[in-house]
């Protein structure tokens, strides 16, 4: 039997290489997870470029990204209270944040603001290699189950990589039905049709919303397709059309009960979104934009009513809501995964994720721990 993981360590923007990792004594509660598939992020583009700003310059090399992972429990220490269910052999999704589960930020969901400060960004894929044991992201042959990591069962008949889709659906579950609040019947537009935006509009109608509404671009035709068939009413090509009018002139001039903005970077969906609210409406906003908003409505937010709500990470619930969804089958988003690549073809799973490989349509792309060329 092996006693080291090999590992894709990144060392620098754009740098990266193998390297063996021994596996670490297991205290009581944690686990070694030999990794089965990890689905790929859009953060994971921005660490492997070196443009994410959410880790401190001196704490973000060496690593392992991955955060989306699904394994097998190869190996476990010692029993702990919370681990009484766990055994050797079980196919589990793990939750990307390791936190206390004690403190403020941890008990009302926010688990990304944990406050116990073991790590700077205690997630998955964000630690250094520098922090024992050093397996900390799913790009890699096993993984380190923290003793406070959470965890997720699948059945041993599941497949891993439809598993890894419990990521994105557990987002799309937080941001467009826990976080605004759902009604059934309501009226929803998801802006952005990327595998999040794809994601909450299986969710909406899964918890049984009405008229959904998905936008995209003329390239995404793909995309846009398939929310349809994942449950929206109506899709909006963005160059083709006005995203406003459009919405408008399908909901008789009213506007919807609720917009989930999941478009990155560019500020002018948040614009549109409130446009095409109808009074009292929600507007979720899940797209990291760094850019200020010019001309951004005050007067319309106070006179409509209308709530802004800004949603970052899933809360447990909301994971476990979605890994039931899929298990169950109530949610079915196999269709979403296009891709999948082994790590040693990681730059080439970006850069299909990134639509640069001409001919080539993605959606979701999933990474495993094999040696494919």
């Amino acid at each position: 039997m092996t006693s080291t993981a090999t590992a894709l360590v990144q060392t620098g923007p754009r740098e990266q290489h193998f390297e063996e990792i021994p596996f670490p004594t297991l205290p009581p509660g944690a686990a070694l997870l030999r990794v089965e598939a990890n689905g790929i992020c859009g953060s994971d583009v921005e660490s492997f470029l070196g443009e994410d700003r959410n880790v401190p310059a001196d704490r973000k090399y060496p690593r392992i990204n991955g955060h989306e992972i699904v394994g097998v429990i190869e190996d476990m220490g010692p029993k702990a209270k919370h681990r009484e269910g766990l055994n050797i052999g079980d196919r589990v999704a793990v939750n990307p944040v390791i936190s206390c589960g004690k403190c403020g930020p941890c008990t009302d969901g926010r688990m990304h603001m944990c406050a116990a400060g073991r790590f700077p960004v205690p997630v998955y894929g964000f630690i250094p290699t520098t922090e024992s044991p050093g397996l900390w992201g799913g790009y890699s042959t096993h993984v380190y189950l923290d003793p406070e990591a959470i965890v997720y069962p699948f059945p041993a008949n599941f497949d891993p990589l439809n598993a890894t889709l419990w990521n994105p659906l557990g987002g799309a579950i937080q941001w467009s039905v826990m976080t605004p609040g759902h009604k059934v019947g309501q009226s929803v537009v998801v802006l952005g049709s990327g595998q999040r935006g794809l994601a909450i509009v299986a969710a909406q109608r899964a918890v049984g919303s009405g008229l959904i509404i998905a936008t995209g671009l003329s390239r995404d035709r793909h995309k846009l397709d398939l929310a349809l068939e994942f449950g929206a009413n109506a899709v909006v090509d963005v160059e083709q059309e006005d995203p406003v009018e459009a919405v408008l002139s399908l909901t008789g001039g009213q506007g919807v009960d609720l917009v989930i903005d999941t478009v990155p970077k560019i500020t002018s969906t948040t614009l549109q979104g409130v446009q095409m609210l109808k009074a009292g409406g929600t507007l979720v906003n899940i797209g990291v934009k760094e850019a200020t908003v010019d001309g951004f409505p005050i007067g319309r937010i106070t006179s409509k009513n209308i709530r802004v709500i800004g949603a970052a990470n899933s809360s447990i619930a909301a994971y476990r809501t979605a890994a039931d969804m899929l298990i169950t089958g109530q949610v079915n988003l196999e269709k979403m995964r296009t891709h999948v690549f082994g790590f040693d073809r990681f730059e080439e799973a970006l850069d299909t994720l990134e639509g640069k490989i001409p001919g080539t349509k993605s959606v979701n792309v999933v990474v495993t721990p094999t040696f494919t060329h």
